[in-house]
């Protein structure tokens, strides 16, 4: 059972709007209960850091898709290193990581709730995202797609 749905579209809880794309709408289903509706993503929780117990303004997604064989090296590099320095940088209140069910691709998200929209572009955050260890690990990914969504609804 998936701990995460993604919905494009309108659904039961929050929904988000891509800042760049305004009619570009998910609406986010965390710990869904019954069927999951039609086109829904399904992901399952990998690790979370800071608070993510609620929908916050603005939600930063970063979709990866990497190789099932390096799926070990990038879970080891999000819990040691990158997931506890961005959550650490101003405006980040908290990330979780998540692994796509579907077979679809990418296969990893990682969300991060932030208070502001800038918060991926403090000094804290450009240092968390070059670090050495970081740089190798970028040579991994086989595509990768962020946005940046405002809270539309609560739900």
């Amino acid at each position: 059972m998936a701990d995460l749905l993604i919905l494009p579209g309108r659904g039961e809880g929050p929904r988000y709007a891509d800042i760049e794309n305004p009619s570009e709408v998910v609406t986010w289903i965390e710990a869904p209960q019954g069927p999951a509706p039609a086109g829904a993503i399904p992901y399952r929780f990998l690790a979370s850091l800071g608070d993510v117990s609620r929908p916050s303004p603005f939600l930063y997604t970063v979709e990866l898709d990497v190789a099932e064989e390096d799926l070990p090296a990038v879970f080891e590099w999000y819990e040691k290193e990158h997931l506890p320095m961005l959550t650490a940088c101003p405006g980040c209140l908290g990330g979780t990581r998540y692994q796509r069910l579907d077979g679809g691709r990418p296969n990893l998200l990682a969300a991060y709730r932030f208070s502001r929209p800038d918060a991926n572009r403090t000094p804290e955050w450009e240092a968390a995202r070059s670090t050495e260890w970081t740089l190798r690990m970028r040579a991994l990914f086989r595509d990768s797609r962020r946005h940046l969504r405002r809270l539309l609804a609560q739900g």
